[in-house]
């Protein structure tokens, strides 16, 4: 997506008709372009109505990601602490981006945001569907001079700062699925995915990708296979799509900072309150074998306990998936 389909967008967020001829004046184009660039929207997810007579609309207005109103809402502990926020209108993916920074430049504290990621990745290398501009997908880098113990506090950590940010949103019944989702009355609202890479007992970098899902139109949704929600589907207050980023922006910085300071046992012990899945039964799908058991908690090192054939087993971070029956 170029400069000119953004000011186009921009101009349709509205949510009102504009006919090709105002478009194609404001844009200094023809009106032939316009349809153009609208068909181009169109492969984005974008649903616009083009009615001959009346020009084009969005079906509902769109807010898009605003480096202003993202930096209005950040607490001055959180906005001084960052060292770069950037907003892309397309990138193959926010993590991809900052991880391949590592080694050349200083990710500590970078923020990046993005309305649209053509290769958003999930944990095991699963995409994650998010049409334009429905969702908060970002990805924050962190330097840890020394590597926290045990690593799988980055993420569950994440999933605390989440739950923290989305209370403040309005949303007081949100909980955890170990080890990387969100999840609203039984439907998931998003997840997690954390890259690290850390020397023993040695320095760390984390990268820290969020995905929720903000406002998904009903035609987004025949490539997401299993139940969804959205924020403000859910929430108790209608905050604007920035203001939510800059909500959860702020709870993760200032849970990393936390982190930093060697608090993980705290941690682990809040993560375990939003457990929304204990007591269930559960399917975990390893590299080699399927297992069924129940999901009994997690140990002080993050992993996942359960209940299987009698016995408790533990189970790390990794490749394995788990679907709750």
């Amino acid at each position: 997506m170029n400069q000119s389909h953004h000011q186009l967008l921009a101009l349709l967020a509205d949510g009102q008709f504009h006919s090709g001829s105002e478009l194609g004046e404001k844009l200094s184009i023809s009106r032939a372009a316009i349809s153009q660039k609208v068909r181009q929207l169109e492969e984005y997810g974008l649903v616009i109505h083009s009615v001959k007579g009346k020009g084009h609309r969005l079906p509902d207005t769109l807010e898009l990601l605003n480096k202003a109103k993202l930096d209005s809402g950040l607490i001055p502990a959180v906005r001084n602490r960052l060292s770069s926020l950037e907003v892309f209108s397309e990138i193959d993916s926010t993590n991809r981006y900052l991880s391949e920074l590592i080694g050349t430049e200083n990710i500590h504290s970078r923020l990046a945001l993005a309305e649209y990621q053509s290769a958003g990745r999930g944990r095991h290398g699963n995409s994650w569907i998010s049409p334009f501009a429905s969702g908060i997908c970002l990805s924050l880098g962190w330097h840890f001079p020394v590597s926290p113990e045990p690593l799988t506090v980055i993420s569950l950590g994440t999933g605390v700062a989440i739950i923290r940010a989305l209370q403040q949103v309005g949303i007081t019944n949100a909980g955890l699925k170990w080890p990387n989702d969100i999840f609203v009355n039984g439907k998931k609202l998003g997840g997690i995915l954390v890259e690290i890479r850390a020397e023993s007992a040695g320095p760390c970098n984390a990268v820290i990708g969020i995905g929720l899902n903000y406002a998904i139109r009903t035609m987004d949704v025949d490539a997401i296979d299993q139940p969804w929600t959205d924020i403000l589907s859910v929430s108790e207050n209608r905050l604007s799509r920035n203001e939510c980023a800059a909500i959860i922006i702020n709870n993760l910085v200032m849970l990393l900072e936390k982190i930093s300071q060697a608090e993980p046992a705290s941690i682990m012990k809040e993560w375990r309150t939003y457990d929304c899945m204990k007591g269930k039964l559960a399917r975990l799908i390893l590299p080699d074998e399927t297992l069924r058991g129940r999901i009994l908690d997690i140990d002080d090192h993050g992993a996942l306990m359960m209940e299987i054939n009698h016995q408790v087993r533990r189970f790390h971070i990794g490749e394995i998936s788990m679907r709750v029956e």
